[in-house]
């Protein structure tokens, strides 16, 4: 085996000019491989994974929308099914789910008013809420910050007159549930009753997506002239929230509900576009803005299952309970990343199988200039197999070296590709620090598949050198 070794070596090293120009193909091929499924690997982790989450359902009610000139009026849900917790648990006990996220919308128009701290200027927002249980998100609130529902906690809240008498992350003002009084149907200020005693109370700990951030960092802060967020720093910003009020003056409320509130985290299960809360709060608000059953009902569920493999038997277990999975776009998204992979692989094997043409060329020129060695070799006791080894040693090992230089070359390319994004490209949602993912198995088979290719174009030649008779080589018939 070490003659074999050494033999191969020495022709390697005598042809290395004919090798060299007969890898070229190889190294762009394996090259232009392992760049674009590192690309695409990437992109899957960004659209999958934080845009089109494919390892999380939402489950909402069967309804019916029906439309009516220009609009669309959705009606109750059909049969009567609601999601409530007794839907939950049935959902919960599905094989294949990890866990069952219950969510309940806030069904009353709010709006928030703050941001001089980070903006300049204080802003006021139509919001969209929901509210989601506390520990199904502990893992994504920030360090030192709570994400739980303060006001159901007993004991008897501490009287102040000012903020200062409370501590750090409390404030004063009017007690839990408070109803204020609208001096006009467009005053979203409110009047406190008279007697109110304030308290110190804990600010409603917020959560917001990190699709806000990124929407915000992409398109608004541009259009407006506002500066960057980064999502660590913002983190114990408090803005004012009015339950009741909106900017569309036939939503407002015949009274108000006024609360501080915190950003405490970023998180993937809250709501894309609007603010996270914990489900107490909202459950009460809607409660008071509306009927007792609406504590009993929630407006969707996001439900984890951690294998893909088992989100199809999910699907199916959850139709028939009688509910349905919303459409997000992310079996779209993976069918298009799935056939753009497919044809760049397509692409790759191409130049990699013309590069194996030539690879035959080669050798068949090095077995023809080589007759006389290999018609010595067989005379002096080496067998046809031997022969065969010898050529398919030297393809393996041309392969071999061609894919980690293309291998190599694509790392390259993939760290000058990403370069010049974070340095020339402006900010976009989503925007990744790294387009690429260069997993074990994309390496082993981009080397896999170029010593594959190299043998499979010294095939021929290495046949033909095997039966080369040693007597009639040496004597020029």
């Amino acid at each position: 085996m070490s003659g074999l070794r050494r033999v191969i070596a020495a022709d390697l090293q005598r042809s290395r000019s004919h090798f060299l120009l007969a890898s070229i193909g190889i190294v762009v091929g394996i090259a232009t491989f392992t760049f674009f499924i590192a690309l695409s690997q990437g992109v899957r982790a960004v659209v999958l994974g934080r845009i089109f989450p494919l390892d999380q359902l939402e489950v909402v009610p069967k309804s019916l929308d029906i439309a009516i000139g220009p609009l669309a009026i959705g009606t109750s849900t059909l049969g009567g099914d609601v999601i409530d917790d007794a839907r939950v648990r049935q959902i919960n006990a599905l094989p294949g789910v990890e866990t069952v996220y219950p969510k309940m919308r806030l069904t009353v128009p709010a709006i928030a008013l703050g941001g001089e701290s980070l903006l300049g200027a204080d802003l006021r927002s139509e919001i969209v809420a929901d509210g989601i249980e506390p520990a199904l998100v502990a893992a994504d609130v920030g360090a030192g910050f709570e994400f739980r529902d303060f006001d159901a906690e007993p004991g008897t809240p501490k009287a102040c007159t000012t903020d200062d008498e409370c501590g750090e992350r409390r404030y004063c003002g009017a007690p839990a549930g408070t109803r204020l009084e609208r001096k006009s149907r467009n005053d979203d200020t409110g009047r406190v009753p008279e007697g109110t005693a304030t308290v110190c109370r804990d600010y409603v700990p917020v959560l917001a997506s990190e699709h806000v951030v990124e929407l915000y960092n992409g398109a608004l802060r541009r259009a407006h002239g506002f500066p960057k967020l980064v999502p660590d720093s913002v983190l114990g910003f408090t803005f004012e929230l009015v339950i009741g009020s909106s900017m569309v003056g036939a939503s407002n409320k015949g009274h108000l509900v006024r609360e501080r509130a915190m950003l405490v985290g970023f998180s993937r299960k809250s709501i894309a576009l609007g603010l996270t809360i914990p489900l107490g709060y909202v459950r009460r608000l809607n409660v008071d803005f509306g009927q007792p059953e609406d504590a009993q009902r929630y407006h969707s569920v996001v439900v984890m299952v951690p294998n893909k493999n088992d989100v199809a038997a999910v699907a199916k277990g959850v139709s028939d309970l009688n509910l349905v999975v919303a459409d997000t776009g992310a079996e779209q998204a993976a069918l298009l990343i799935a056939i753009f992979t497919l044809i760049f692989a397509l692409v790759s094997a191409v130049i990699v199988g013309i590069a194996a043409v030539n690879i035959m060329h080669v050798f068949f020129m090095l077995v023809y200039e080589r007759q006389h060695e290999i018609g010595i070799m067989r005379a002096i006791g080496a067998r046809r197999g031997d022969i065969t080894r010898i050529i398919m040693g030297e393809a393996a090992s041309l392969g071999f070296v061609s894919g980690l230089a293309g291998v190599a070359l694509a790392f390259g390319a993939s760290f000058g590709f990403d370069w010049i994004s974070q340095t020339y490209v402006p900010d976009f949602p989503y925007k990744p620090e790294t387009y690429f993912e260069f997993p074990w198995w994309l390496l082993l088979a981009a080397l896999a598949f170029a010593v594959s290719f190299c043998i499979l174009g010294a095939f021929l030649p290495a046949r033909r050198a095997a039966r080369m008779e040693p007597a009639a080589v040496l004597s020029g018939h």
